[in-house]
């Protein structure tokens, strides 16, 4: 093995943890904590058995904004709640104000 390459090897190691470095810092790479509990929450994530054990079975599709979609996410993790169950708890209690005014 010659200087060079020697010297190259020894220094690959330092550039590499260098370029992981830049990359997490601008948000391209995640830590392996952050990677970890992303894929905690996904494994966690409600699949369709769980769904059709509550009835829903029905899709529905809408269209907001980045930023809205953005604050009722953290909205409904803060309040420990899925969007199904917000939706119809929502639903039913904007129902239920209906009938009152009536």
């Amino acid at each position: 093995m010659t200087e060079m390459q020697l010297h190259d090897e020894t220094e690959a190691p330092d550039a590499l943890q260098q370029m992981r470095a830049k990359l997490r810092a601008n948000g391209i790479i995640a830590p392996k904590a952050e990677r970890k509990a992303r894929e905690k929450k996904a494994r966690s994530a409600v699949d369709g058995r769980s769904l059709r054990t509550k009835g829903r079975t029905a899709q529905l599709n809408v269209r907001i904004r980045p930023e809205a979609k953005e604050a009722l996410l953290a909205f409904l993790e803060r309040e420990g709640v899925s969007f199904p169950d917000w939706m119809e708890e929502t639903i039913a209690a904007l129902s239920r104000k209906k009938a009152l005014a009536a």
